[in-house]
């Protein structure tokens, strides 16, 4: 068991050990390390005080990336006050990623986020491939420069080859809805620019 902002989460890991647990308010992710000698899973309870993943009322599936890559995992357990996720690994993989869509983030003051109400049109022609990759980057990119969007202070990553996860669009979909709050989708774009993904 490690404590996590106060939370207990409890974890069970096969071949492998745990190094650290933490949560990453600013991408509403927990983000765990470990030490790997064979392929094995990791059996994780998170309580949902602290992360969970809802659509609207109901449950709905996390993201998670094991190195960088999407990885399908089994919920074992779901009850009122925490949710078990069982997640496969392989030999010298070192980091999971969890992502939800609400985080326990008590000490972070009012985000800076502005974001106009027609760029909604641009998420959700992205999130439907109606336009590529390289348009949706592109035109968040410009907004930024441009001081017509803010999102918080964030700091670019190495370049990286890597293509947007699956879940930024879904998000940019949910956003374009109205189904997540501004700050829900400017994770999103934040995760991009510190993966060194999207440059500013």
């Amino acid at each position: 068991m490690i404590s996590v902002d106060s939370h207990n989460v409890k974890y069970d890991v096969s071949n492998g050990k745990i190094e650290s647990i933490f949560l990453d308010p600013d991408f509403f992710e927990l983000l765990v390390t470990m030490n790997t000698s064979a392929d094995g899973v990791v059996k994780i309870t998170i309580p949902r005080d602290l992360l969970d993943a809802k659509f609207e009322l109901t449950d709905d599936m996390f993201f998670v990336l094991v190195d960088g890559f999407e990885t399908e995992y089994v919920e074992s357990e779901s009850n009122a006050n925490s949710r078990t996720l069982m997640i496969p690994y392989f030999n010298g993989d070192s980091t999971i990623e969890i992502i939800g869509t609400n985080v326990s983030n008590p000490f972070i003051p009012q985000i800076d986020v502005k974001i106009p109400d027609w760029i909604k049109n641009t998420a959700g022609w992205w999130s439907n491939d109606q336009i590529k990759d390289i348009e949706f980057v592109s035109a968040i990119q410009y907004l930024i420069k441009e001081e017509i969007m803010t999102i918080p202070p964030t700091s670019s990553g190495i370049s990286s080859t890597e293509g947007i996860p699956n879940w930024i669009k879904n998000t940019a979909g949910w956003w374009a809805d109205g189904l997540i709050e501004d700050i829900e989708f400017v994770s999103g774009i934040q995760y991009l620019i510190t993966n060194g993904i999207m440059h500013i």
